[in-house]
């Protein structure tokens, strides 16, 4: 007990967040929330993961070090001792009309630090160039909704998406929102979006909701020139596109099963395979080899897809499993380089690309598609729960000739432990955990990691790696 209650005793005294839920409702019938949570977390690593600098890396042509691997002296060592502090807190505003028609709003903003006992240092996801304003923050939610119980509900603003929010609600709870929410071919957030959500549908087998969605966003024009011309100086357009996505959404329950589906479509998008990033434009094609041409290559236009079966089966009171596959697809996408004239070379860190060939194919994408897959099992028994679950990351169909991790596979396993901590507050929960990643062989890391230093270990260099990791989420 002491090893549970001092940890929450120092979180309590030390948490930047000392706050409660809180509700007022007036005569009027105007309900005003105020909610939110904040997280702190240790992680040890079993060895120090391997990290290839930026000037090895993001600002040269190959992202993920498949044309060109540094050596093991090239790399830099990250501290096997690590901390996170995240923290989110959400305003809410709704009424309800005598006609039955519901009104709402809701604005949610998410800080992280590298810092565990630091709050409220940067956004937790970056997607908007920076702006005085105070409303043009990188909110995770910012929108406005109307209701009728018999006839749906419509949302307008910046909203969180289903295939990164149900994923991570999901796995939150067997320690795995980190892996399998994070990856793949989704996005996270769209900064402007409508959103129809049906009735529920309900009959004597179960509860059933659709809901749609259309996002965009700017074009992502601010961080290149748009009047460039070559070093022979043509002009030529690099050619930004608005970013377009349509989720749609699907959910089942009944007393043993939640079972949801979800597809997402993107198309001119800043290609990714971080699940949890947000929908920004594709930057084009600047400058794009001009330093050795005059003509510019021209790239296509990026487009990904992911397609996620996921859900709960409840055996007993006691007893629940999750599972999950999930289907990601990327066309490619060019390594973009912006010309600097004063280094006489390209820098690549604005829009590194994404699954490309070699120099002799202009650096262009290749399309990639991979399964991935996730089980767990939840024991609960009084305050405790106990967990055990793994994540698979497949190999990717590919036609790439450059290993670009489309050959390489992983396995992520979780065993963790949960307490409530009523005595302190009913919202603490203490959580500790143990993870092994094992990848399939040395290289690049499997095409739905983000990148290669996703997990435990770089696979460039290692094929698995341990760690430990004590943490406390306060919901209040």
């Amino acid at each position: 007990m002491k090893f549970i209650l001092r940890p929450a005793l120092v979180l309590l005294a030390l948490s930047p967040l000392k706050l409660w839920a809180v509700t007022f409702e007036g005569p009027d019938g105007n309900k005003f929330e105020f909610t939110g949570f904040t997280k702190h977390e240790w992680t040890h690593n079993g060895a120090n993961v391997r990290v290839v600098p930026d000037t090895l890396s993001t600002y040269q042509t190959d992202s993920r070090n498949a044309i060109s691997v540094p050596s093991a002296d090239q790399t830099t060592l990250l501290p096997k001792n690590s901390q996170l502090s995240m923290q989110q807190v959400s305003l809410g505003w709704s009424k309800e009309t005598t006609g039955a028609v519901g009104l709402e709003a809701k604005l949610t903003y998410r800080w992280r630090s590298s810092d565990a006992l630091r709050a409220f240092y940067n956004p937790d996801v970056d997607y908007r160039q920076p702006d005085s304003n105070p409303l043009n923050r990188d909110f995770t939610e910012r929108f406005l909704g109307v209701s009728r119980p018999d006839m749906g509900s419509l949302k307008l603003g910046t909203q969180l998406s289903r295939s990164w929010s149900r994923s991570d609600a999901f796995t939150f709870p067997i320690g795995l929102s980190g892996v399998w929410a994070d990856s793949g071919a989704g996005f996270g957030i769209f900064p402007t979006a409508i959103r129809y959500t049906s009735p529920m549908w309900e009959d004597g087998s179960g509860k059933l909701t659709f809901e749609a969605t259309l996002a965009t966003h700017d074009r992502n024009t601010y961080l290149v020139d748009q009047q460039r011309t070559t070093q022979t100086l043509v002009p030529f357009s690099p050619n930004p596109t608005t970013p377009k996505a349509l989720e749609l959404f699907l959910q089942y329950s009944n007393e043993k099963n939640l079972i949801e589906l979800t597809f997402q479509t993107a198309q001119g998008a800043k290609q990714t395979s971080f699940g949890k990033s947000a929908l920004v434009g594709w930057i084009g094609d600047p400058d794009t080899l001009s330093y050795q041409q005059a003509t510019a290559r021209n790239a296509a236009k990026p487009s990904q897809s992911v397609i996620i079966l996921q859900g709960n089966h409840w055996a007993n009171t006691q007893n629940m499993y999750t599972w999950g596959i999930k289907r990601s697809q990327w066309s490619g996408s060019a390594a973009s380089c912006n010309y600097n004239v004063a280094l006489g070379s390209c820098v690549f860190g604005l829009d590194p690309g994404f699954n490309y060939g070699s120099g002799t194919d202009s650096y262009l994408g290749y399309q990639a598609t991979t399964v991935d897959a996730l089980l767990g099992w939840s024991y609960y028994r009084g305050f405790y729960t106990y967990t055990v679950g793994g994540v698979l990351f497949g190999r990717a169909s590919s036609k790439n000739p450059i290993e670009w991790g489309q050959n390489n596979s992983a396995v992520h396993l979780n065993f963790g432990i949960a307490r409530k901590v009523p005595e302190i507050d009913k919202g603490l929960i203490v959580t500790f955990g143990i993870g092994k990643t094992q990848f399939e062989k040395l290289g690049p890391a499997p095409v739905s990691m983000p990148n290669n230093n996703f997990l435990t270990a770089n696979p460039l260099f290692d094929k698995s790696g341990q760690s430990a990791t004590l943490g406390m989420t306060w919901v209040f």
